[in-house]
């Protein structure tokens, strides 16, 4: 039973995170921060995937 209660802690920290982007949402700098961090995973991924 162990997993469920990691499952519900998650479950949590989603609700939690889904709430504080909705009541932020119209936060530019949010926004920025999402597309600068997203770039950010996608080049680290990306030089990661092409190493010769």
């Amino acid at each position: 039973m162990q997993i469920l209660t990691i499952w519900d802690t998650l479950n949590e920290w989603s609700d939690g995170f889904r709430n504080w982007l909705f009541e932020h949402y119209n936060n530019p700098l949010l926004w920025v921060g999402i597309v600068v961090g997203g770039f950010i995973i996608f080049k680290a991924v990306y030089s990661t995937l092409n190493k010769d």
